[in-house]
């Protein structure tokens, strides 16, 4: 399946991109913690998350994401990497750039994030961390499969 990239609300969004960034099973209590939120309402949108295909909870160690959540949450870390150093380069210090990507990120779909990443020259690096090419929808062949973090 193929998504725009605003599918998600702005907050399961970054439950995704928390999940993939940890690299493993992440407990609910851990992203409660992390995005000082209550347990239940992690809960609910994992639950929703799961639903969707995104992610799959397993017995006593938490939630793991799918193939399909994989990808989404790679695409999700690539779009705010990309919006902060566009961010950067347009004047902000890289902890406003993160911010400011992390308050629009969820408007700005796949299309228009390879528009930047084509206009700032396929990028590999942001204030943020390295960012992965896309090679599917953008970028030319390079690092297929490899996890920037």
């Amino acid at each position: 399946m193929d998504n725009t990239g605003c599918e998600l609300s702005a907050k399961k969004n970054q439950y995704l991109k928390f999940v993939y960034l940890e690299g493993g099973a992440v407990k609910t209590t851990t992203i409660s913690r992390h995005f000082d939120v209550a347990p239940s309402t992690v809960t609910r949108a994992l639950g929703d998350l799961e639903k969707a295909g995104y992610i799959t909870g397993v017995r006593y160690r938490g939630f793991c994401l799918t193939p399909f959540g994989e990808d989404y949450a790679r695409f999700l870390v690539r779009r705010h990497r990309i919006l902060a150093l566009m961010f950067t380069r347009s004047g902000l210090c890289k902890e406003d750039a993160c911010r400011q990507a992390d308050l629009v990120e969820s408007k700005v779909s796949r299309s228009v994030v390879d528009t930047i990443c084509a206009s700032l020259g396929h990028p590999t690096m942001s204030t943020c961390g390295r960012i992965e090419p896309d090679p599917i929808h953008c970028c030319p062949v390079a690092g297929v499969g490899e996890r920037f973090l």
